[in-house]
């Protein structure tokens, strides 16, 4: 017993030191799963929630929603960060009010949150939003991007939104993503995550193109796995740090997903990682500053389904009509940044 506890005092003391030199800070997507307000906007079809709705959602349910959106989003990387990541990048939010409501209505407000969002011109009117801690973050420019087929002009999807700001004294980028589905089959709607996936290197590149260190964070919910040819051959996340040096994209839940099975959503027995984090080069070869150090999927048991058919499954919402009272059909993923305490 001697013997362990000395083994445990030498790698505490090795340990303890090593951390004590670097400052972290957690970086966060999330899909909220259909975060609506009771209230029908005429623009877009919210009429599945409504409270004449078969789901009957009203204020009460909203309200749950809400308090169990915050809950998971306080926990996301509690043990690097307590009180939520830095930056959340989210997605399936209706609206600015309703982000405004989890930020300050719930029990993030003791994080000083704040939000993001533009309504976009899809038709159920659900967008990709970001919030942020305003005591590590400043936010300089917002702005939305369209994603426009040009064989087929009538398909709508969710903007991609870009933030630059300033995190704890460094300049970051932030690219928020809620690529098209695949309903109709993965094969059939490939070409439109295929064209989503170029609009947003586009953006990469355009950032690249004035600051070929810029730190720049890709996140969303892709509905596509890392492995897949939007990802990793049209994006060009690489899949291991040497090469993304050639490529200037990192994909830290490649390995996640082909190597340890990790994944972030459900269906018919089979996991898929679509929720990711992607980094740019800036945050791998820098000497000071703020670096990428690792990558997580938050599947915590609190978040999974309890039993029945679709036991470990995410813990929903709702399906097909019915209130679950549960989180989201996607656990959250988070990448913890690091940097020295006297690199700034």
């Amino acid at each position: 017993m001697r013997f362990f506890l000395v083994i445990f005092f030498i790698f505490h003391l090795i340990y303890g030191k090593s951390q004590a030199k670097y400052e972290v800070v957690t970086i966060g997507f999330y899909n909220l799963e259909n975060l609506f307000d009771t209230i029908n906007d005429p623009r877009f079809d919210d009429e599945e929630y409504l409270p004449t709705s078969a789901l009957k959602w009203n204020t009460e349910k909203y309200l749950l929603k809400l308090r169990n959106m915050a809950e998971v989003i306080s926990r996301i990387g509690e043990s690097y960060l307590p009180g939520g990541p830095a930056i959340l990048g989210v997605c399936e939010a209706e609206n600015i009010h309703v982000l405004n409501d989890l930020c300050k209505k719930t029990v993030l407000s003791k994080s000083n949150y704040d939000a993001i969002l533009f309504d976009s011109w899809y038709s159920r009117g659900v967008d990709v939003g970001l919030l942020y801690r305003k005591d590590f973050f400043k936010p300089l420019v917002a702005k939305p991007y369209r994603l426009i087929i040009p064989n087929d002009t009538s398909y709508k999807t969710r903007d991609q939104l870009l933030v630059k700001g300033i995190l704890l004294g460094d300049t970051m980028f932030f690219i928020v993503n809620h690529w098209p589905s695949r309903r109709g089959g993965e094969k059939k709607s490939r070409p439109y995550r295929l064209a989503a996936a170029a609009l947003t290197r586009h953006i990469v590149d355009s950032i690249l193109q004035t600051d070929s260190l810029a730190k720049i964070f890709i996140m969303g919910d892709f509905n596509d796995d890392p492995t897949d040819q939007s990802v990793l051959n049209v994006l060009k996340a690489a899949g291991k740090k040497e090469l993304a040096h050639q490529t200037f994209l990192y994909n830290p839940y490649y390995a996640l997903y082909k190597y340890e099975g990790i994944g972030s959503h459900a269906y018919r027995d089979k996991w898929s990682l679509f929720d990711q984090i992607i980094v740019s080069k800036g945050l791998l070869c820098t000497e000071k500053g703020w670096q990428y150090f690792k990558a997580f999927v938050f599947n915590e048991e609190f978040l999974k389904q309890k039993e029945g058919t679709f036991k470990g499954y995410p813990f929903r919402t709702a399906i097909g009509g019915n209130f679950m009272g549960g989180y989201s059909d996607h656990f959250p993923s988070f990448v913890v940044i690091k940097r020295g305490k006297n690199d700034h």
